[in-house]
Parts: structure tokens; C-alpha cells; sequence
């Protein structure tokens, strides 16, 4: 925390908070960084006095400040908030929790993603437990709460919850090797139904098994915005290079969705190859957008890294954004898993 900071006391910023004529100084997002346990009994006080649209947006300002920067740590407010009677807190809470590797909020999250009354809490907590599923892939946790984790994940995408749920559940499985896990990833590509298959892209993308090249490369060219845009993500999560000048060639004719264009870019970036360079340099040399310049130049520096390493970078982050809801009862079954006991220790 900047020194300069020091100099307001905690309480100044809580009075500040409290002041609903006044708005909230950004200068005083990043004090709710690393709360000691004083600061955070404090601001828990005064908390529930405060009107719903005051809590949304300095949870929504922490947000920002945590995208940009890497400093600051916000895992102590928003854990006490998991439990806040206001579900866009609740959700807002998880996002706050997503680079959050401590095994002891699995029980958290496990709970909420399916007993909270709310969907899209339900559903943000099943998407922030694709964290632990892949680092339980890494072997960084305990094999038996990796296991418990993907049973209760499956149990999800098996269950009668609504369908968004159950689709960022099948995501967060994605990067699951378990044996079970390709044939819910298949029934969900194969419904015909475009929150179902968005899905079924994203965990393929997650999967790190170029043998789903042949479904990803089919749709890089939908006419659904939604899933041409998890087809091109996963085409260089995965470093399709069949898909290279499917890629390049949509690039050269032109993309209107601005969103799926700079996808492209980073896929490509993954994808590499001399004729992608060569591309990334021309469209760096046209582009006239300082945030377009800065993602292409991201994107030359991920190749070059990628290249000189042999190491792609992770690309991990919330994808809940402009998430669809649809309904879908033709999913096939798998083995029947029944959840572990709620009380069997969660925590290392």
C-alpha cells in the first residue's frame, strides 16, 4: 500500500463510506486491502446500515482495482460477505475470491453452489471452483478434496438445477482428466443448444487435449457470436495449429464483433507460427486504438515468450459476463455420483 495511505486512519475511511451524499473516495478503494481483524470487525459493523447500492459499488470499484493490480488482496472482506443477505453481494464476493487458492473456502463454495437461493450465486460459486479443480490437476491440493470437488461438480451437471448453473459447472470440469468428464463435455456439444455448446468449448479449451480439434475448428466460423467465441479461445487454449489459417484468413476478411476480432489475436498469439508474427506486426503497424495497440503488442509479447520458453500462458479469468440461460433435459447421463459427506475435513 502506498505510504501516503497510511495517513488516513481506517475509521475516516468507514466515516467516508458512511457519507451517502458524498461519493466515495477512489483513493480509499485499496484500504480495504489486507483488513486486519480490528478493520474488518470494524467495517462488518457498519456494514449492514449501508443502502444495497452503496454496497455494489465499492465491491464493484474493489473489482476494478484488483483487474489492474496485483497488489492488492481483497480475500478477507470478501469472505466475510459470503454470507450477506444481498445476493449481488454474495456474487460479487465470489468474483473478489477468484485467484483465492485456500483449500479452506472449498466448503464455501461447495455449500453455496448448491444451496444458495440464488442462480447466479449458485453458479459463480460452481465457476470459482474450477480453480481448485485445476490445481488439484497440479497435484497442489489433496487428492481427496480434488476427488470430492469433481464428484460434486459432476453431481451438478447431472442434477435438476437450472441449466446455467449446471453449464459453469461442466466448465470448471474442464480442466478435469477425470474419465467421465469428455463424455459430459460431448453430450453438451452434441445438444444443439448454444449455452450448452459455449460450454462444452470453454471446458474443451480447459481440457489441454487437442483431441477435441476436429469440434473446436467446425465452429471457429458460427454464426452464433457466443460460440465462434469460445471455438476461437479454445482453438488457442489449445494451440490448434490446424486452425491457424482458418484464423488468420477471418482476420484478413474482417471481424465486426470486436470481442471475438481481439480473441483471435490472443489465439493466434498461442497458436504461433512465422505467417502470425507477420500478421501481428502488420495489424500493430494499422491499428489506430491505443487499447488495440496495447492488446496486439500483449499478444506479440505472449508468442515471443511462448516461443523462447516453450511455456503458454495460462488463461485462466472470470467468463460469466453476458452469460446465456437456456434450458436443456437431453443431457446423457453418466455414473450416478452422490456427494461426500458435508462434514468430512475440507481443509489441509
Amino acid at each position: 500500500m502506498d505510504e501516503s495511505l497510511d495517513l488516513t486512519p481506517f475509521s475516516a475511511v468507514l466515516d467516508a463510506l458512511q457519507d451517502l451524499g458524498t461519493p466515495f473516495p477512489v483513493r480509499f478503494v485499496r484500504y480495504f486491502s489486507d483488513l486486519t481483524r480490528k478493520n474488518l470487525k470494524d467495517f462488518q459493523h457498519i456494514w449492514p446500515n449501508l443502502p444495497e447500492q452503496r454496497k455494489v459499488s465499492l465491491l464493484e470499484d474493489l473489482e476494478t482495482v484488483l483487474e489492474s493490480d496485483t497488489v492488492v488482496n481483497f480475500d478477507n472482506m470478501a469472505r466475510a460477505l459470503l454470507n450477506d443477505p444481498l445476493a449481488a453481494v454474495r456474487v460479487i464476493a465470489l468474483r473478489l475470491l477468484w485467484e483465492c487458492e485456500e483449500t479452506n473456502l472449498v466448503p464455501d463454495l461447495l455449500s453455496m453452489s448448491i444451496t444458495d437461493p440464488d442462480e447466479t450465486t449458485r453458479a459463480t460459486a460452481a465457476a470459482v471452483l474450477g480453480k481448485f479443480v485445476l490445481l488439484g490437476e497440479l497435484e497442489t491440493i489433496r487428492a481427496d478434496l480434488y476427488e470430492k470437488i469433481v464428484k460434486h461438480l459432476v453431481s451438478i451437471v447431472e442434477g435438476n438445477d437450472q441449466a446455467r448453473v449446471k453449464q459453469r459447472a461442466l466448465e470448471s470440469l474442464g480442466y478435469s482428466s477425470h474419465p467421465s468428464i469428455p463424455g459430459l463435455i460431448q453430450n453438451a456439444y452434441l445438444s444443439n443448444d448454444s449455452g450448452w455448446v459455449t460450454s462444452a468449448l470453454c471446458a474443451m479449451g480447459r481440457s489441454a487435449d487437442d483431441s477435441w480439434a476436429a469440434q473446436v475448428d467446425k465452429l471457429l466460423n458460427s454464426p452464433d457470436p457466443d460460440v465462434q467465441f469460445e471455438a476461437v479461445r479454445a482453438a488457442g487454449e489449445l494451440e490448434l495449429t490446424g486452425s491457424r489459417e482458418k484464423l488468420l484468413a477471418a482476420l484478413e476478411y474482417g471481424i465486426e464483433d470486436e470481442e471475438i476480432r481481439l480473441a483471435m489475436i490472443w489465439s493466434l498469439s498461442q497458436i504461433g507460427g512465422d505467417e502470425v508474427k507477420e500478421k501481428l506486426d502488420e495489424l500493430l503497424k494499422n491499428a489506430t486504438d491505443d487499447d488495440e495497440v496495447d492488446w496486439i503488442e500483449k499478444a506479440i509479447d505472449n508468442m515471443e515468450f511462448s516461443t523462447s520458453s516453450g511455456l503458454q500462458t495460462s488463461n485462466f479469468s472470470s467468463e460469466d459476463e453476458d452469460e446465456l440461460d437456456f434450458d436443456n433435459d437431453d443431457l446423457e447421463d453418466e455414473d450416478d455420483y452422490a456427494l461426500y459427506d458435508e462434514d468430512e475435513e475440507d481443509e489441509d
